[in-house]
C-alpha cells in the first residue's frame, strides 16, 4: 500500500492518529478528568502573562472584525469560560460546549455574576455532539481535541467562515512537573501532542493558510500546599494511577518547597493563535 506524501492531508492525519494513541490522551477525553480540574482551573487568571494572552486573542479577533455584534460563535471545550465571558460583549451569541459539568458550573456562576445573557451552555461529549446550526466563528483553545484531525474537520464543517484555535507552540517547560515525572514515571510529562506543528501542516495541506499570532510568557500558579499537591497528582495521573507512596512523595516534595503554606509553580510557554478565513481561499483572478 502506497503511503501518503507529506503534502497530503492524509499524511498529517495518520501522524496525528499515531501519536494520540496514549493512555494520557484517553484519560483527558473524560468528564471525570476535567471535573477534577475544575476547582483550581481559574487560578491562572491571576497570572499577568496568561491574561495578556487571553486579552490578546480577544483583541486580535475584535480588530479583525471577526467578533462583531452579528457574530454567532461556537466555543468548543470552553472550560470555565475564560474566553467566552470576555468575548460575549462583542458577539451576538456564544454557544459553549464542554464535557465537564463542573467546568460549566463555574461558567454559569461567572455568567450570572456578570449578568451575561448571550451565552448558551451545553454539556456534551464533543464526539457525540451534533447540531444543524452553522456558526460565524468556531473557537477552540488548548484542548486535547486538537490532537485529532477528524475533530478539526468537524470544527471547520460547523463554521460559515472563521475558525480560530489556540494551542501550544513548541515551548512548555515546567521544572516541577519534569522533576516529579522523572522520579515517579521515569519520563518528563508535558510534551503536548496538540502542539501546532501537525495541526498547522494538516490545515496547510488542506489548502488553508492559517494566520498565526504567537504569545510568549511565564505562567505562574500560586496555590496553597494542598491545592498544589492535588493538581500535580492530577497532572501525573494523566499517564497512570499513582500509588499511595507516590502520592506521599508528591506531597512531601511540595511541602519542602512551600513558603507560608503557599507554592508557586512556573511554566515557560509559547502559544499560538491560528485563524482560518475560509472565504480568503476562494479568491479568483480576472
Amino acid at each position: 500500500m502506497t503511503k501518503p506524501r507529506i503534502t497530503s492531508p492524509d499524511f498529517w492525519k495518520a501522524l496525528a492518529d499515531d501519536q494520540s494513541r496514549s493512555s494520557a490522551n484517553k484519560k483527558c477525553m473524560t468528564a471525570e478528568c476535567w471535573d477534577k480540574a475544575a476547582e483550581g482551573y481559574d487560578d491562572l487568571d491571576a497570572c499577568h502573562d496568561y491574561m495578556a494572552q487571553v486579552n490578546g486573542v480577544v483583541n486580535i479577533l475584535k480588530e479583525a472584525q471577526i467578533l462583531t455584534s452579528r457574530c454567532n460563535m461556537l466555543d468548543i471545550a470552553c472550560g470555565t469560560g475564560t474566553y467566552a465571558v470576555r468575548m460575549a460583549p462583542f458577539c451576538k451569541k456564544i454557544t459553549c460546549v464542554d464535557i465537564s459539568g463542573r467546568m460549566l458550573d463555574k461558567l454559569r456562576e461567572k455568567k450570572e455574576m456578570a449578568g451575561i445573557e448571550n451565552i448558551e451552555l451545553i454539556q456534551a461529549d464533543w464526539h457525540k455532539f451534533s447540531t444543524e446550526r452553522r456558526f460565524d466563528l468556531v473557537f477552540c483553545s488548548m484542548s486535547p481535541l486538537l490532537k485529532d484531525m477528524n475533530n478539526v474537520d468537524r470544527f471547520i464543517g460547523y463554521s460559515k467562515r472563521y475558525v480560530a484555535f489556540v494551542t501550544w507552540a513548541g515551548i512548555r517547560e515546567n521544572m516541577v512537573l519534569s522533576e516529579l515525572g522523572t522520579k515517579i514515571l521515569n519520563r518528563k510529562p508535558g510534551k503536548h501532542l496538540s502542539d501546532m506543528n501537525i495541526l498547522f501542516n494538516y490545515l496547510y495541506a488542506r489548502g488553508y493558510a492559517p494566520e498565526l499570532h504567537f504569545f510568549r510568557g511565564c505562567w505562574k500558579k500560586k496555590r496553597s500546599v494542598e491545592k498544589q499537591i492535588k493538581n500535580l497528582i492530577w497532572r501525573l495521573e494523566m499517564y497512570r494511577t499513582l500509588d499511595q507512596k507516590e502520592k506521599e512523595y508528591v506531597a512531601s516534595y511540595v511541602r519542602e518547597r512551600a513558603e507560608n503554606g503557599m507554592m508557586t509553580i512556573t511554566t515557560r510557554v509559547r502559544t499560538v493563535l491560528m485563524i482560518i478565513d475560509q472565504e480568503a481561499e476562494t479568491f479568483t483572478c480576472t
